[in-house]
């Protein structure tokens, strides 16, 4: 069975919520952003903080993505905001 892209998931999951597609997800992507937040802060705790700040905020605005191969760069965009939240 072929994987399913980020745009497909998150077209799943925007229109069912089904949470086994978003956990796909975030099991794709969150090594990633937990790593970036890692840099961007230099502590695990606020890092993990921040890395699920973004998840949820993909899972709230889930239905608004809708273009294909972007959700890389916008994961990034979405952390280092939540970093320079957490900053604040």
């Amino acid at each position: 069975m072929e994987a399913r892209s980020d745009g497909e998931l998150i077209a799943i999951y925007a229109r069912t919520g089904d949470e086994k597609v978003f956990a796909e997800l975030v099991s794709r992507h969150q090594q990633a952003v937990y790593g970036a937040c890692l840099r961007m802060l230099g502590n695990a705790h606020d890092a993990e903080d921040a890395a699920q700040a973004v998840f949820i905020i993909l899972a709230r605005k889930a239905p608004k993505l809708r273009r294909e191969g972007f959700l890389n760069a916008w994961l990034h965009s979405v952390a280092r905001n939540a970093v320079r939240g957490a900053i604040r």
